[in-house]
């Protein structure tokens, strides 16, 4: 495995700082609408107006997690309002009904002013893809629904009162209808219902005061009650009493009970099949209702719309040097340690090669790290930039304490423990020759550690660091007899010296232009902007040194409309709890 993988570049940031640039996305409503136009739905015949709204605050607030390699794991509090002005039932006029969502987002890259950059996209959510771990909201079925129902289709029929040869039967309400003859008895007595369960059925049990005036074959008039049992449905977001269906159970027949004795029960028989035959006219007893399932269908449906258009930006690499382009940031979700690895500009492969890193990141928010060939590129036109002629065979070197002819000069990342040096560092190794007036030109071989350094000045609105090299401890051989020793070596160890110092400046400066060292000048490790979501500016720490190249871990400043996540945190004025 590597740092960068199959690319030169790679910043990693913690859980921590891709939470906030996605709360501050929230805040956008640009991006995400938290008040959606309505929309417009059909509910069992009934049209109604669908309300999405998106929450975020300290209440209900949004998080989010790393579902694996690709994919973010988004909770999202949202709040749907169903509007059915017809609904028979005022109190199901509106139903609200709220959830947490969880949905999943995928990494992609998109150009933004010819500029790739990577961000997080749900083009291709679907309802299959929400999960709705738990609501609120859910109407709960209760008797008085279906009574208040009953009562507005009672309004609606042209009549309650119905005849069969000669005999005539009315149906009351209340005072619902003020023109049957004779009117409602003593009380106004209502239309009342229960629920009541059968056989593994829901049944509601309905009551409706009557009134018989019989004259053929034989003259009887009395008040009474019909008591009936329909079959409640729910599915399709709709409830359902099947009022034009009776039962087949003879349990739950209807039946006419007249207060008047007599032959009110021979009577009750004649009349039960013109009651059943009106009972139909009720139908249908109809509501939008949403059962457990239904209100999930519903919220996964409209969640996975909301979403679908939806994508917020999250790196927009740049830089500050005109030689170093920065280019195809392509993103991987490393679980163990919670982090986003961004690499960026691939060195070998195609897409299908790429593979995500190691994860380099530690305990910081941030770290950028350098690939190896990277640096090796950057160390090898700094030797042959500085020393042109060791490409012929050897470099002149020629001071007033003495000249030499440098002949071979190598810089080696190296990991910690190599060497016997405890930390990494770059191997330094070459071979001069030293001229001597009188005395035979004696070969020197020198090798020793250099050690990267990071000062780093930080302010309240500004951090910005510098490269160091820090010379380690050098060994210097020569192959001339040892009375010269004593002679010899302190001109090697100044050639030696001017050497690295040579090596370190230009090595050391190009590294700290190109590579991060003075972020406001050169190569940033983070986008300064994140388009239309917040202001982010890194603070590198240190910088450590391997085999693999360079990391470079630090902190991250994230910063809205000029204020930054400090400010918001003092103020306590977070985006999110």
């Amino acid at each position: 495995m590597s740092n960068t993988s199959n690319f030169d570049y790679c910043v990693q940031f913690g859980i921590e700082a891709v939470r906030e640039v996605f709360h501050l996305a929230l805040k956008n409503e640009d991006l995400f609408p938290h008040n959606l136009p309505p929309l417009t739905r059909d509910f069992g015949g009934h049209t109604a107006t669908v309300r999405v709204r998106l929450l975020d605050d300290m209440t209900d607030s949004a998080d989010l997690s790393f579902q694996d390699e690709k994919h973010i794991l988004f909770d999202l509090p949202i709040e749907i309002a169903v509007e059915t002005p017809d609904a028979p039932d005022p109190s199901l006029a509106t139903v609200t009904l709220q959830s947490t969502v969880r949905a999943p987002g995928a990494l992609a890259t998109w150009p933004v002013s010819g500029d790739d950059q990577l961000g997080l996209e749900f083009s291709g959510i679907t309802a299959a893809d929400v999960e709705v771990p738990a609501l609120t909201g859910l109407p709960t079925l209760d008797a008085a629904r279906f009574v208040a129902a009953l009562h507005t289709k009672y309004e609606t029929l042209p009549s309650h009162s119905f005849t069969l040869g000669g005999n005539t039967l009315n149906i009351y309400d209340g005072t619902r209808d003020a023109t049957l003859i004779p009117g409602n008895k003593a009380g106004n007595p209502e239309i009342t219902a229960a629920l009541e369960n059968h056989g593994g059925k829901q049944y509601l049990r309905i009551t409706m005061p009557l009134h018989a005036n019989v004259t053929v074959p034989v003259t009887y008039a009395s008040y009474g009650t019909a008591t009936l049992w329909r079959e409640v449905v729910t599915g399709g977001g709709t409830v359902r009493v099947l009022m034009e269906t009776e039962p087949a159970d003879d349990p739950l027949a209807t039946t006419i009970v007249f207060d008047n004795g007599g032959i009110g029960g021979i009577i009750a028989d004649q009349l039960e099949p013109l009651l059943i035959t009106q009972i139909a006219a009720f139908a249908p007893v109809e509501e939008p209702w949403f059962d457990e399932d239904s209100a999930r269908a519903l919220i996964r449906q409209e969640t996975a719309g909301y979403l679908a258009p939806r994508r917020f930006p999250f790196y927009t690499p740049q830089s500050g040097d005109s030689e170093v382009a920065l280019e195809t940031p392509v993103g991987f979700l490393l679980l163990a340690n919670e982090t986003l690895a961004i690499l960026m500009n691939r060195r070998t492969g195609t897409a299908a090669d790429d593979a995500a890193p190691d994860d380099f990141r530690g305990t910081h928010i941030l770290a950028l790290a350098l690939s190896r060939a990277v640096l090796d590129e950057t160390i090898a036109d700094a030797i042959a930039e500085e020393f042109p002629g060791l490409a012929s065979g050897g470099h002149r070197i020629e001071t007033d304490e003495g000249d030499a002819t440098l002949q071979s000069l190598s810089v080696t990342p190296s990991d910690p423990g190599s060497h016997d040096e405890s930390e990494g560092h770059l191997w330094v190794s070459g071979e001069a020759e030293v001229h001597i007036d009188c005395w035979p030109d004696p070969d020197v071989s020198f090798d020793g550690p250099i050690f990267l350094r990071l000062d780093v000045t930080e302010t309240d609105t500004e951090c910005s660091a510098v490269f160091r090299a820090e010379m380690g401890e050098f060994d210097a051989g020569q192959s001339c007899c040892d009375v010269f020793v004593d002679l010899i070596i302190p001109i090697v160890g100044w050639i030696m010296l001017g050497v690295i110092e040579s090596m370190i400046d230009r090595v050391g400066g190009e590294l700290a232009e190109e590579f991060a060292g003075a972020q406001e000048r050169q190569m940033q490790p983070i986008p300064t902007f994140v388009v239309g979501v917040a202001e982010l500016q890194a603070c590198l720490e240190s910088v450590q040194t391997s085999s693999q190249g360079l990391v470079m871990p630090g902190k991250l400043r994230i910063r809205r409309e000029g204020t930054s996540f400090e400010d918001l945190l003092e103020g306590g004025d977070l985006p999110r709890p």
